[in-house]
């Protein structure tokens, strides 16, 4: 069975690489990066140089695909998030999902499954975990992502196999866990938390992340949303306290005003880390889904010992 990845190079596309490769599948993936072109395709996938807001050869290949995972969204990490980064990321991401879907064939293509993110539902407030059919105001990089989102209806009616997938806190040995968690800790320095905030998290290992975005390719049904998080929302100041105890140093915190957050990153990151992202993953589990790491507590230890393998390499 062949698919066809966007953003396949990133944080979470990487891993959902990998998974696919190690299942079986004939993975093509699209990359701007001529040098990250290479290293896909010494691990044994299809790697297109292209772009999806310029005419090119994936156009062709992404027609023939069976399936399709889209990951690729405008770059934002690392970055001072402003409102202007957000609206240039919001047009960014509306352009890439239009350019792919007007690209589908339709008569092959058997399920397209796009990835979102738990901010579109907004804050979730701390008591019963919030399922698929929960709306609130969205939050964070919700208002950004919910245009996106609000036109896969109208491809869907237009015979689209549409599956939308909403991972909560994707955590693993890159990207924003070890920056904000393990590194500091590691240094000896603390851990940078919220005055007056301890919202609650619902983090899913990226491994179990990956492995569900291949699951719904099998087990999904077109026209539904999947929320993608573990069995046991965790408050956020508690992922320090598991991650000084998996790396056995002292837990060190430090707490900050809101407002100086909103100045060093910007208010949509603030209004993300104030949030409440409490979601069930009780729809994907009937499916049959069954995780590797059920909870944080289960799958740190994990992350932990791959974010040392990698520093000592």
């Amino acid at each position: 069975m062949s698919i066809f990845i966007t953003g396949g190079t990133g944080y979470i596309g990487s891993k959902t690489v990998d998974v696919a490769l190690q299942q079986g599948y004939q993975v093509t993936v699209l990359t701007r990066d001529a040098e990250k072109a290479k290293e896909l395709q010494r691990k044994g996938a299809k790697a297109l140089v292209g772009d999806l807001m310029v005419d090119g050869g994936w156009q062709k290949e992404l027609r023939n695909a069976e399936n399709v995972i889209h990951l690729a969204a405008p770059p934002t990490w690392g970055k001072k998030v402003t409102t202007k980064v957000a609206q240039d990321y919001q047009k960014g991401h509306y352009d890439m999902t239009v350019r792919l879907l007007d690209n589908v064939n339709v008569e092959r293509l058997k399920k397209l499954i796009y990835i979102a993110g738990t901010s579109y539902f907004g804050d979730a407030g701390d008591g019963e975990p919030a399922i698929e059919t929960f709306r609130s105001q969205p939050k964070g990089w919700g208002p950004y992502i919910s245009p996106s989102i609000d036109i896969l209806p109208q491809y869907s009616n237009k015979g689209v196999p549409i599956i939308s997938a909403f991972p909560g806190q994707v955590y693993g040995a890159d990207s924003w866990f070890p920056q904000l968690f393990l590194e500091p800790l590691a240094k000896s320095k603390p851990v940078i938390g919220l005055k007056g905030h301890n919202p609650i998290f619902s983090p899913i290992h990226v491994q179990d992340c990956a492995r569900a975005f291949l699951f719904l390719l099998e087990a999904g049904q077109a026209g539904e949303s999947y929320i993608l998080v573990d069995d046991k929302p965790i408050r956020s100041g508690d992922i320090t306290t598991l991650s000084a105890k998996a790396l056995k140093l002292p837990e060190k915190k430090r707490y900050v005003p809101t407002w100086l957050c909103r100045l060093l990153l910007g208010p949509v990151l603030t209004e993300y880390a104030t949030s409440h992202t409490n979601f069930s993953n009780e729809k994907l589990k009937k499916t049959g889904f069954t995780y590797l790491y059920p909870t944080i507590q289960s799958g740190i230890a994990d992350v932990v010992a791959e974010w040392n393998n990698r520093a000592k390499s």
